[in-house]
């Protein structure tokens, strides 16, 4: 049903809203006066179990699918004031999507893409905030003492297909970093090609927030170092947040007049420029190889102005 203007200038889809920041990002914005939150999940029936009150609508949608991802762009109706592209992977064993791509780097980027470009046509005014990570830096100490060694971008193609080098766990790290090194360069790049006047692009970099699943592959040692000490030292560490945290962060980027004249920038989890960005993130040749190709691979293109896919 299409939403009168008002209302729906209060919309936010969330992807991955069923733990962790996804979750908390749900309920902050569903905390705003008049807010209408769509929680975009694979399991619905997990979502529901929640309790997330009468301002979520939960809604299917399995981003290991781009069937998927373009029946829901297909069947979308009315204005979107926020996207939040929370939902991703963790280092795994190697999987394959049902289209034929390496699943890491198919849910975390592509169809991540997919969903922001097809539901660009109803975000006008509105803001789309991709999750970041620290792992994409090779010089970020901590993600290093887990086994990350940073990001590690050939081709979005080569990628997909799921090529790298190393040990099955060492690969899957990589994705992930690689991954998570697209999504902010989709955003910065973007935010270039996009007037602010028309959508806004942003990165929430959440920090380090120990006690989610992000070391389950590590040594043992790194396992219990990131689920006990490291969860106690929250405070005391500057790259260090909570999902709670780092979500209220999320809803400020999504709605704040602050955040609103700074298309394309990386924030941390205290509202503030990211200090543990890659600066590789804003190389302007890296930032047209990955949009390019993720649209070649795709098989999509940036609407015009006027909201239509260009020719």
């Amino acid at each position: 049903m299409v939403q009168d203007r008002r209302e729906a200038r209060e919309t936010f889809i969330v992807t991955g809203a069923t733990r962790g920041l996804g979750l908390e990002i749900a309920r902050a914005l569903a905390r705003r006066d008049g807010a209408r939150v769509v929680a975009a999940v694979r399991d619905p029936a997990r979502a529901a179990a929640l309790g997330l009150g009468p301002r979520v609508e939960i809604v299917e949608l399995d981003l290991g699918s781009l069937a998927a991802v373009r029946a829901f762009v297909a069947g979308w109706r009315g204005p979107i004031a926020g996207l939040v592209n929370n939902a991703g992977l963790q280092p795994g064993a190697t999987r394959r999507t049902a289209d034929g791509w390496e699943e890491t780097i198919a849910v975390n980027h592509l169809a991540a893409f997919a969903l922001t470009v097809g539901l660009l046509p109803w975000l006008d005014g509105g803001r789309v905030l991709f999750v970041g990570s620290g792992t994409i830096d090779p010089e970020n100490r901590v993600p290093k003492r887990l086994g990350f060694r940073g990001a590690r971008f050939t081709s979005v193609a080569a990628l997909a297909r799921g090529e790298g080098e190393g040990s099955e766990v060492q690969r899957g790290r990589d994705r992930y970093a690689t991954s998570k090194f697209m999504n902010t360069v989709a955003a910065i790049e973007l935010a270039r090609r996009i007037s602010p006047d028309r959508t806004r692009f942003y990165t929430l970099d959440p920090g380090m927030m120990p006690g989610t699943g992000l070391a389950r592959e590590a040594p043992l040692p790194a396992r219990v170092l990131w689920s006990t000490v490291l969860r106690w030292l929250v405070p005391l560490l500057p790259d260090a947040s909570t999902p709670a945290r780092s979500a209220a962060t999320a809803a400020w980027i999504l709605t704040g007049d602050e955040a609103a004249a700074h298309s394309g920038e990386v924030y941390g989890p205290d509202r503030r420029p990211s200090r543990r960005m890659w600066a590789a993130v804003r190389e302007p040749q890296v930032g047209r190889a990955v949009v390019d190709e993720t649209l070649e691979l795709l098989g999509l293109s940036l609407p015009d102005a006027r909201g239509r896919a260009a020719a």
